[in-house]
């Protein structure tokens, strides 16, 4: 009877690792580097963050994907003006299509959570008049979309992608995952 019992648990364990070998979902994390475009480039520096992605396999060469993360642009100083900075929490759904086993092209729309805070001026309505600046955080819900061009070095994945979370909001960004299967 130990000898069924052990033989069972050693074909569960393979059943078990040859299904994590072909899952057809996949959870990437990685760093985000944003190189801001347009006028969002004249009010801001690089960006930085950090996204996670939930990837499924549909077919054969395409892949729909969910992602999640957090980006921060620190603001310039135009003419000594502190110009604020942004800060984005993407929701995003879309699909990867592979031209070949490793590359493929991506599409991603959604909601970006979009906050801006900046330096506000003020002065006090009572005597003595001070005058001074205040932090005034901003914050709207904005669609956005991604497109762009991907290499798969399993288990890392690169995305080089257009992508806007406004108006005027363009940026570059170069994305680095690090992948598993479930």
């Amino acid at each position: 009877m130990k000898k069924v019992l052990v033989l069972f648990v050693v074909a569960l364990l393979m059943v078990g690792f040859t299904n994590a070998q072909t899952s057809k979902i996949k959870i990437g994390v990685g760093p985000n580097i944003a190189l801001p475009l347009g006028s969002l480039g004249d009010v801001t520096s690089i960006g930085f963050g950090v996204l996670a992605q939930g990837e499924y396999d549909l077919a054969p060469q395409i892949v729909g994907t969910v992602t999640v993360g957090y980006l921060s642009f620190s603001g310039k100083s135009v003419n000594g003006v502190d110009q604020g900075s942004w800060s984005v929490v993407p929701i995003l759904v879309g699909g990867k299509y592979f031209f070949t086993p490793n590359v493929y092209g991506a599409l991603q729309i959604g909601l970006n959570m979009v906050s801006y805070t900046a330096k506000v001026p003020y002065v006090t309505s009572y005597a003595p008049l001070t005058f001074g600046y205040r932090d005034e955080t901003f914050s709207s819900s904005e669609f956005g979309f991604n497109i762009g061009v991907g290499y798969e070095m399993k288990p890392f994945d690169f995305l080089v992608k257009y992508g806007t979370f406004g108006s005027g909001t363009g940026n570059i960004s170069l994305t680095a995952l690090y992948k598993f299967s479930l």
